[in-house]
């Protein structure tokens, strides 16, 4: 087996690894957060490189990417911070399921607005009675003939309060029996009449921020409708083994930075007359965090190139999220007991990861969630 990237993915690596260092490391990720920030060149950076083209066909006006090289860059802006991976994660999945889906409007508009950086998409799937459990969602989009009249709430909405964003939203549109029919998938401008985006106070991921958005007899066009109309679960399905790849690999580099902040901190702080990372109890605890790291990124790494073999990989990526996920929680918690009161001290670094990873098992799919899946994959029925 081959492990080892092209001389072109490895190129692409130092790029954004180079993107990071000027654009965004993680003092300045952290800063971004604390002040709630909306960083311009961020997206502007992101953009000039080709990166939200990246994946598309050259044909479609993109540059042909795969699976390998989306997990490649995420790794790379996970070591700012995962908040900064997801600022190019959180536009991508939502671009590539309206263009496959899409009409030739929508199509062109993700070809020249999404693709070239000036505008962004965002994803209105959860509400307050509906999570893990997506397709028990309740807000309604009635068609009147011309239009839909839409009500309801979403929550958790990553990036949907950002300037110059759309709300990809999915709504019921059919009967609710079965739960998985009757949905569909909206294009919904925020600046519409009947549309609230308010701020959820959180934690952290505070560059995107998450948000609610309250939807009151809001006018959605027909034209505005991705894919066959109550046909959105498959809509919906259609990208998520790709999202939970790129999504781990964002965990990935978010761990081995914290990982290398806290070996940084050992070599330096000294205790008892010698570095604090030459006492067996630290080293062997790092130790296993950094082999727990590789085993989360091989996983990762597995289940992108089946994607880019066209193999199916559900199984495989929710073993990829299910560690990448954990391991980020597990390094942070780490990384606060190695820095000890330094960690604590919210101007350090460690103290913005810790904040950050908590939600890692959560979003995306939950822990609980992915073992489920996994179960099934084994012939079992996990409850």
């Amino acid at each position: 087996m081959d492990f080892a990237l092209t001389d072109e993915q490895e190129m692409l690596r130092e790029t954004a690894r180079q993107f990071v260092a000027d654009v965004c490391p993680a003092e300045r990720a952290k800063e971004w957060d604390e002040h709630s920030t909306v960083p311009p060149e961020l997206f502007e950076g992101m953009a000039e490189l080709g990166w939200f083209a990246l994946p598309f066909r050259e044909d479609e006006g993109g540059d042909g990417g795969g699976p390998v090289e989306l997990i490649v860059i995420a790794e790379e802006l996970g070591r700012a911070s995962f908040d900064i991976a997801m600022c190019y994660i959180g536009v991508l999945i939502p671009g590539l399921t309206v263009f496959r889906w899409g009409n030739e409007t929508q199509r062109a508009f993700i070809r020249e607005r999404v693709m070239t950086g000036r505008h962004r998409l965002a994803v209105g799937l959860s509400e307050p009675d509906s999570g893990s459990d997506a397709a028990a969602l309740r807000t309604q989009a009635d068609d009147q003939g011309g239009h839909f009249l839409v009500n309801g709430q979403k929550a958790w909405c990553t990036g949907a309060g950002l300037p110059d964003t759309t709300i990809a939203t999915y709504v019921r549109t059919g009967p609710r029996e079965p739960k998985h029919g009757g949905i569909s998938l909206l294009l919904i401008d925020p600046s519409t009449e009947g549309v609230e985006v308010r701020r959820t106070p959180t934690l952290a991921r505070h560059i995107l921020g998450t948000n609610e958005v309250f939807l009151n007899d809001v006018v959605v066009p027909k034209e505005n409708l991705v894919g066959p109309q109550d046909e959105g679960w498959k809509v919906m399905l259609s990208n998520i083994e790709l999202e939970k790849v790129i999504i781990t690999g964002g965990y990935l580099g978010a761990a081995q930075a914290t990982l290398d902040e806290m070996l940084a901190f050992a070599r330096d702080r000294h205790a008892f007359g010698r570095p604090i990372g030459n006492f067996q109890s630290l080293a062997h605890a790092m130790a296993d965090l950094q082999t727990e790291i590789d085993s989360a990124r091989l996983l990762a790494y597995r289940a992108a190139w089946l994607l880019a073999q066209g193999k199916p990989c559900t199984r495989e990526g929710s073993m990829a999220k299910l560690k990448g996920s954990e391991t980020y929680v597990a390094a942070a918690r780490l990384g606060m007991q190695v820095c000890a009161g330094h960690g604590f001290s919210t101007e350090s670094v460690m103290s913005f990861r810790y904040r950050e990873s908590i939600v890692a098992t959560i979003s995306g799919g939950t822990s609980q969630i992915q073992r489920n899946g996994i179960a099934r994959s084994m012939g079992l029925r996990s409850y």
